[in-house]
């Protein structure tokens, strides 16, 4: 028997373009790999993608529903007030869709956005110094910006101000709160996640000691960003597009629904 998600994607995918449905693939997938990191959190973390050729229209998970449920058919297509350009019964995720979108108007090369706060990453954005250059993901990371925590604030304004502590990077440590990104692509927003997650941990372990942390001289730092680029953190590089087809031969043994 065909199952609910096999049937509503059956109907919805020839209703879109496969640029479309491609992105909701990829954007389902790194909804499940977060999932499978545990890097969600309950339903306060969220993704979103840019729809392909529609520059006002995005991809973003119901409210309601947990990374672990998301498939490609599931995600709803917004317009820029956040309404629901395909009809649904489930609830937009309203609270967290006005930084999203203050931060696709000011980077109009983004295609997705990642926010996430997991603990080691919560633990960082409480440190005063932020994100010490000392460990090998941090370096290949570059510079972030930062964001002073502002309280539950879910507004226009909020998203603008979000945007320009960008500055040159893509991505913003949330004092107090987490972190949010974003990518040229799918995979590459994923990739920057993974090494920021990983730089945070390692800084957090690293401090137990009590320990001065080593951080090398700014020469090797530029060199070590350039490097990261050509081979890590930019969507076209090679290890960067075989680790995400890695990725995805993991979701379609252990969880193939993602693509419904």
């Amino acid at each position: 028997m065909q199952s609910q998600a096999s049937t509503q994607a059956a109907a919805a995918k020839p209703k879109m373009s496969p640029e479309e449905w491609k992105t909701r693939v990829d954007l389902a997938a790194a909804f499940r790999l977060a999932a499978m990191q545990e890097w969600d959190e309950g339903l306060v973390a969220h993704l979103s993608a840019r729809v392909p050729g529609e520059p006002n229209h995005y991809l973003m998970h119901p409210a309601a529903i947990l990374f672990e449920e998301i498939t490609a058919s599931r995600l709803h297509k917004l317009d820029e007030k956040c309404n629901h350009v395909v009809p649904s019964d489930e609830i937009p995720h309203k609270f967290a869709f006005p930084f999203h979108k203050g931060i696709y108007d000011a980077y109009p090369q983004a295609q997705c956005i990642i926010h996430l706060h997991t603990k080691y990453v919560t633990a960082v954005a409480m440190q005063e110094q932020g994100l010490i250059y000392g460990n090998q993901y941090a370096m290949w990371l570059g510079p972030i910006g930062y964001h002073d925590y502002e309280g539950l604030v879910s507004s226009d304004e909020e998203g603008i101000r979000l945007a320009k502590n960008f500055g040159n990077s893509q991505v913003v440590l949330q004092r107090g709160h987490g972190f949010v990104l974003w990518g040229h692509s799918v995979h590459e927003a994923y990739m920057l996640a993974f090494l920021m997650i990983r730089a945070c941990e390692t800084q957090v372990r690293s401090m137990a000691g009590g320990v001065k942390p080593y951080v090398p001289p700014q020469h090797v730092l530029d060199v070590t960003i350039e490097q990261a680029r050509k081979f890590f953190t930019d969507g076209n590089s090679p290890f960067n597009q075989m680790s995400w087809r890695a990725m995805l031969r993991k979701l379609d043994r252990d969880a193939p629904d993602y693509k419904t």
